[in-house]
């Protein structure tokens, strides 16, 4: 993998502060695609200088325009409020958290970097989710319009020897140039590398890495459709075969996998009790502490095993929970009772599944186990993906930390 280091923009406090900001909580935000349109009117009555201004816009619920965001992120430039970063630098971010659902902590230490694209088919940065084309549109008319990285992307590398590790947090000392308590008790920081030393053996290191995207999957498909567009077109546009990305190691704690549930909206609720026939017919029971699969009904919770005849013929990402899930049972055994094209929600634990399930917006909960690290290294390790929704990687990024501009931000390539 090869990486370069950026000069990024960053927000000023201090021209934000004169203009009636207060700290960097009111500037940064989640990533554009967790945010509700209820959470983005919060970060909007925050600041008129809020990075969702930019990464959705000011109309919660809509698509504002493209050109007037870009717009936007001009007079921010323009004003001071964005301002660059002296040199191109890397940077470390770390982010000190309570895993969801425990009362573990944990910190992630990564790296900030441009990392260079490559097409998925050369097998350097790896895929595990397939995308969604509305998605990738609407993101490729936003970097059109801005010709910038307004947010990062995660990819995870394999480090067992913990080395990048140990350089990472060996240069996240002193004062962050940025920090931000994203909720309470999980706090982002900034780190700018200046030992060259350091830079040099971070390129060396990640120079034998092949990265798997964690988080950005619609993104980096963007920057490839836009350096595509690009070529066909014969215009130039300087950095445009690069992407701002951050990098975490996948056998560090530091990284959690939570698990995404799937709650599936029958076409007749009174099916409820013929669909669990179904599953009890070709599923194995379970016990409380062994289950891989278990459904819920507003009234009642059954615990099953994927087992022998559920997983004949199957194999790689096939093979497990998610994929028996989401392509076999929801897709196939399940589409008499939910139809062809199936309606399901996605919820990782405890954000709203169970009064969902409560209220009547789904009638089968599927509750999942998190994908297990040796798990999902191999269905990436047989070139396949996994059903979309199925890793929640934690924590996640968040934006408005250092964002990176394309035209005057240009790495050396030579």
């Amino acid at each position: 993998m090869d990486i370069a280091p950026l000069r990024g923009l960053r927000f000023d406090f201090d021209k934000i502060a004169q203009e009636g900001g207060e700290a960097a909580a009111v500037v940064t935000a989640p990533p554009y695609d967790v945010l509700s349109p209820e959470a983005h009117q919060v970060l909007l009555d925050a600041s008129a200088c809020n990075i969702v201004r930019l990464t959705l816009g000011d109309k919660p619920g809509e698509t504002p325009s493209y050109e007037d965001r870009a717009l936007l992120l001009e007079s921010w430039i323009e004003s001071g409020i964005l301002v660059y970063e002296d040199s191109p630098v890397f940077y470390v971010c770390t982010v000190d958290y309570t895993v969801p659902g425990t009362e573990l902590q944990a910190r992630m230490v990564s790296l900030v970097a441009l990392g260079r694209l490559y097409e998925f088919q050369e097998r350097i940065v790896q895929p595990h989710e397939q995308t969604f084309p509305k998605i990738v549109a609407d993101r490729q008319s936003l970097l059109e319009a801005t010709r910038c990285n307004l947010e990062s992307i995660i990819l995870l590398y394999n480090d067992d020897s913990g080395e990048l590790d140990s350089l990472l947090e060996d240069a996240a000392t002193g004062e962050p140039v940025i920090e931000v308590e994203a909720s309470p008790g999980e706090v982002h920081g900034l780190y700018p590398v200046r030992n060259p030393a350091t830079a040099l053996r971070l390129t060396e290191l990640m120079g034998e890495q092949r990265p798997i995207i964690a988080d950005g999957h619609h993104r980096y498909t963007t920057a490839l459709l836009y350096r595509a567009a690009l070529a066909e077109s014969g215009r130039q546009v300087p950095g445009s075969d690069w992407k701002m990305m951050t990098f975490a190691n996948l056998r560090s704690e530091g990284v959690s996998i939570l698990a995404t549930h799937r709650l599936l909206k029958l076409l007749d609720p009174a099916e409820v009790p013929s669909a669990l026939e179904l599953l009890d017919a070709r599923l194995e029971p379970a016990g409380d502490d062994d289950w891989e699969i278990r459904v819920e009904t507003a009234g009642e919770a059954r615990n099953y095993r994927l087992g022998a005849e559920a997983l004949a013929g199957k194999q790689g990402a096939a093979a497990t929970s998610y994929g028996l899930v989401q392509d076999e049972i929801i897709g196939s055994w399940l589409a008499p009772f939910a139809g062809d094209d199936p309606e399901v929600f996605f919820y990782k634990e405890g954000t709203g599944e169970d009064d969902a399930l409560r209220e009547g917006k789904g009638d089968l909960l599927f509750r999942m186990r998190p994908v297990g690290r040796s798990e999902f290294q191999a269905v990436i390790d047989g070139a396949e993906v996994f059903p979309h929704k199925t890793t929640y990687f934690y924590p996640k990024l968040w934006s408005g930390l250092v964002l990176w501009r394309l035209e005057d931000a240009a790495p050396v390539t030579d």
